[in-house]
């Protein structure tokens, strides 16, 4: 073989060699997992989603103790910049966390259900400051039912409240968010009760889910039976603080998913509960018990 012969063997070796490396790169990026991270904040609710494209969304913030928590659980998983962080509704246990975690991480655009807090702000101090907080950020936006962000091939569609809000009680407006990824979805109900839960099922709305984040921390107000059917979801979580004051889980909510076959999984008992999920749609659950929250 002369020497003109295996220079061109070599540059036609080299240039299959980039071709595969190429042509490997797209399919790497795609196999990237989906993280959906339900954090153990005690009393309150706060969920990561940490989509294949690296991007980040924060659900609810917790309570005003655990938003160090939060913030060092971000940290731990390499996040130091939030795409999204929505709050399902302004009840504490999911807003107040928000005053540290917004002091710590870069917070790209910020979202609520557009609940009405002037005349509460004239006599609370925190949600005067509350809505200073949402104020001052130059990307706030109201979700509403019908609108949907995207996180790469990750979904968000928000299918609850309408605007205008038809209920006076935040848990009735709670966001309640369907997340998608291919064959995978997810549904996060907030603190939804079974009030706005009646209003989808004359809806139609489509709830039919792999996994359920239970309304309210498994209140007895919410996860009605007609809900349930709809949802059909495997695995259940409850996001709930050890001996909770109001008595949740309700034992009639936790016998009513384990009815439909749910696998039931608890942040005071299984502590941070972490499902990964894999472009097929095949996904795992992993769970940790925090003994230094």
């Amino acid at each position: 073989m002369n020497k003109q012969t295996k220079r061109s063997l070599n540059r036609m070796f080299s240039t299959l060699a980039i071709f595969f490396i190429l042509l490997s790169l797209p399919v790497f990026a795609q196999t990237e997992p989906l993280k959906i991270h339900f954090i153990d904040v005690g009393e309150g609710d706060s969920i990561l989603i940490e989509a294949p494209n690296r991007k980040a969304v924060l659900i609810d913030a917790g309570n005003f103790i655990s938003g160090f928590r939060v913030t060092r659980y971000l940290k731990q998983q390499g996040i130091e910049s939030l795409k999204y962080l929505i709050f399902t509704h302004p009840h504490l246990d999911h807003i107040g966390g928000a005053f540290f975690i917004l002091q710590m991480l870069k917070v790209k655009n910020i979202c609520d259900n557009g609940e009405d807090l002037d005349n509460l702000s004239k006599s609370s101090d925190v949600y005067r400051w509350y809505k200073e907080l949402l104020g001052r950020h130059k990307n706030y936006q109201v979700l509403r039912a019908g609108d949907e962000l995207f996180l790469g091939a990750v979904s968000l569609k928000v299918l609850w409240p309408p605007q205008p809000l038809i209920f006076s009680d935040f848990n009735s407006n709670s966001l309640l968010i369907m997340l998608k990824y291919n064959k995978f979805s997810c549904l996060l109900s907030g603190d939804l009760t079974s009030s706005a839960e009646e209003k989808l099922l004359e809806q139609n709305a489509v709830l039919k889910a792999d996994v359920l984040k239970v309304g309210h921390h498994g209140a007895k107000d919410a996860s009605s039976k007609e809900f349930l059917d709809r949802v059909c979801s495997k695995i259940a979580v409850i996001s709930v603080n050890a001996e909770n004051i109001r008595g949740y889980p309700s034992a009639a909510v936790i016998k009513r998913l384990k009815n439909k076959g749910m696998q039931v999984y608890r942040t005071d008992k299984n502590g941070d509960i972490v499902l990964t999920v894999f472009a097929d749609g095949n996904f795992k659950l992993e769970a940790k018990l925090n003994y230094a929250k």
